[in-house]
């Protein structure tokens, strides 16, 4: 498979902007700051940083966009996991409370970001729907829903008809709606941030794999294959795709395929019923379903799977899937498959890492990437322009281990499988 282009295909790449000119690194450059892996987070740290007056250099072992952020489902969903008191409990009474306000905020800072630089990435911003799929998950979502809005979220219930309405489906009887969430077009965005970040002074090369990091002088040097860049500060973002080359950094989280499906465009019987007011729909599953409608008028619906390929199984899946949240729809009605992968943590928080004078380290968004990677890029911008540690949004920790790593992966299908199952015997026993 050719190591730039994306493996299946994807509806985003069919439909995105035309891609920012990049160039593969060739010969020796000198920055402030060399950032490592041109999706959301490296992006946007390439731009605050860059409009501070720093020279900047992103590297990306493909194109800007080609990993997670170009494959994703677009959806920008503000909230976290796990109650709020949970994370304090978690973080402390310090980072706790800044966590969940980043959370909070998220969704309302990347699309204030999209009206600052005059983003062309069909930036939706109607409200994000979370469906309880049992009867015991509308407590879990209730209890959810409380705990959230008494920090701030714009949050509220909606059930029965009005939700049936709100959806095009009887598929959830209660769900919970966070008004700041919605949509992008996932590679349009990312190449939008690139273009911005490249008018600001950033420069940003494709094709340019990092093989070595050193320190020399008191200064660190990233090699290439054809190019050397020489910098102060050096920023890895690779998030699922993280190498070896910044020792720990891998084992400190699990990938885990996203994959989605979308539809042939909808009529316009279709596409008024189905999500009228283009809210962003997901759901309680632990094999979690989520869905929305995007510019041209194709429904997107993804769901975790097992292969970037998104084929056999995963298909099937996300047909199964399809037909039973919006049946009038059905498998015929499908024409794109894709996937990636995202990264999880075991605390399934965002990790922000210095491990050494200069190197800073920002990844695991436990499938919330879309918002809380651009909200990553500017905290990592903020910690190189010379926010202390202590006053940061997000704690500096050293690498947590994923103990399980390579069970995990190895075990992969076999935990897709058994989570499945657990769904369908709630769906089932809850009736």
């Amino acid at each position: 498979m050719p190591t730039n282009q994306e493996p299946i295909k994807s509806l985003w790449r069919a439909t995105a902007i035309t891609a920012p000119h990049v160039e593969k690194l060739t010969g020796e450059l000198t920055a402030d700051v060399t950032i490592v892996g041109a999706g959301f987070t490296g992006l946007r740290a390439a731009l605050e940083l860059a409009e501070k007056g720093l020279s900047v250099v992103v590297l990306d072992s493909h194109e800007p966009g080609w990993g997670a952020s170009g494959r994703n489902g677009g959806q920008v969903n503000p909230m976290g996991h796990e109650l709020p008191e949970e994370i304090i409990d978690h973080m402390g009474d310090v980072f706790g409370p800044r966590m969940v306000q980043c959370y909070a905020n998220s969704a309302n800072e990347l699309f204030a970001l999209v009206k600052k630089h005059d983003l062309k990435c069909h930036a939706t911003q109607n409200g994000w729907l979370r469906g309880a799929h049992t009867r015991p998950s509308i407590l879990k979502i209730e209890k959810l829903a409380k705990a959230w809005a008494a920090h701030g979220l714009d949050l509220n219930l909606v059930e029965g008809n009005e939700l049936h309405k709100m959806i095009g489906s009887q598929a959830y009887s209660l769900a919970s709606k966070v008004s700041s969430g919605g949509s992008v077009q996932p590679l349009s965005y990312a190449r939008e941030l690139c273009r911005v970040a490249q008018e600001k002074g950033a420069q940003v090369f494709g094709q340019s794999q990092v093989n070595s990091l050193q320190q020399k002088d008191n200064r660190w040097q990233i090699q290439t294959d054809t190019g050397k860049v020489t910098s102060e500060w050096v920023l890895f973002c690779t998030n699922a795709y993280t190498d070896k080359t910044l020792k720990g950094l891998k084992q400190s989280v699990s990938p885990v395929i996203s994959i989605q499906a979308a539809t042939r465009p909808l009529t316009d019987e279709e596409y008024d019923e189905i999500l009228p007011q283009n809210n962003t729909l997901s759901d309680t599953r632990r094999v979690v379903y989520y869905t929305r409608k995007e510019e041209n008028r194709r429904l997107i619906f993804g769901s975790v799977g097992l292969a970037q390929d998104c084929n056999g199984n995963d298909q099937i899946r996300l047909q199964k899937g399809l037909e039973k949240v919006f049946p009038q729809l059905s498998a015929k009605d499908i024409e794109f498959y894709w996937g990636g992968k995202l990264a999880v943590t075991p605390d399934g928080l965002p990790h922000l890492h210095e491990p050494a004078k200069g190197i800073l380290a920002g990844l695991g968004y436990n499938g919330r990437g879309v918002a809380m990677a651009t909200l990553m890029g500017r905290v990592l911008a903020s910690r190189v322009l010379g926010t202390t540690k202590e006053d940061l949004d997000i704690p500096t920790t050293p690498y947590g281990s994923f103990k399980l790593r390579p069970f995990h992966q190895l075990g992969f299908p076999a935990m897709v499988k058994y989570y499945e199952t657990r769904d369908k015997l709630e769906e089932i026993f809850s009736k």
